[in-house]
């Protein structure tokens, strides 16, 4: 495939920074932790990393990606958190996120702008209805839950997520 270089080039670099955010902030993290709840939030880190692997996947099927989602039974379509679910292990939940990212990075490099002006799939709350505004959600929204994941790597006791 070949790479262009488009209006997308900021949000590519964003989700390539969050491809490497995305495995520093769930590094060590022990499956008892992950599974406990934070801050008051009903949510935990287990379920916001499948989350977030969940909805790469979306983009990832919006861009023509044809990867199966890794538990489409606990996180697809944006399903909440359940309550007495026995959800993955954190290996099982990272499994994969470097490769299938690298894939998905792969393909914004190579959407042209014609395409990103296409209408969007999904409604999200960006004003901009195309398949840029969507990405533009997405981007936003990995960076969103990967904040939320850095404030329970401290309440847990863990280091502070790197950047590096």
């Amino acid at each position: 495939m070949e790479t262009t270089t488009t209006s997308l080039q900021p949000l590519i670099e964003a989700f390539k920074l969050q491809t490497r955010l995305f495995i520093n902030v769930t590094k060590d993290i022990s499956d008892e932790h992950a599974k406990g709840s934070f801050g008051g939030s009903p949510n935990n880190i287990a379920w916001i990393t499948g989350h977030l692997f969940s909805t790469r996947h979306m983009l990832a099927t919006v861009l023509g990606i044809t990867d199966r989602e890794p538990f489409p039974e606990f996180f697809e379509r944006g399903k909440g958190i359940q309550e007495n679910m026995q959800y993955p292990s954190m290996d099982e939940l990272t499994a994969g996120w470097d490769e299938f990212g690298a894939k998905v990075i792969r393909r914004l490099e190579s959407i042209s702008e014609d395409d990103l002006q296409a209408e969007a799939p999904v409604q999200t709350p960006i004003s901009e209805n195309t398949l840029r505004g969507f990405i533009t959600f997405i981007c936003h929204h990995e960076a969103y839950h990967i904040g939320q994941l850095s404030l329970a790597r401290r309440h847990f006791g863990y280091e502070a997520m790197s950047y590096a």
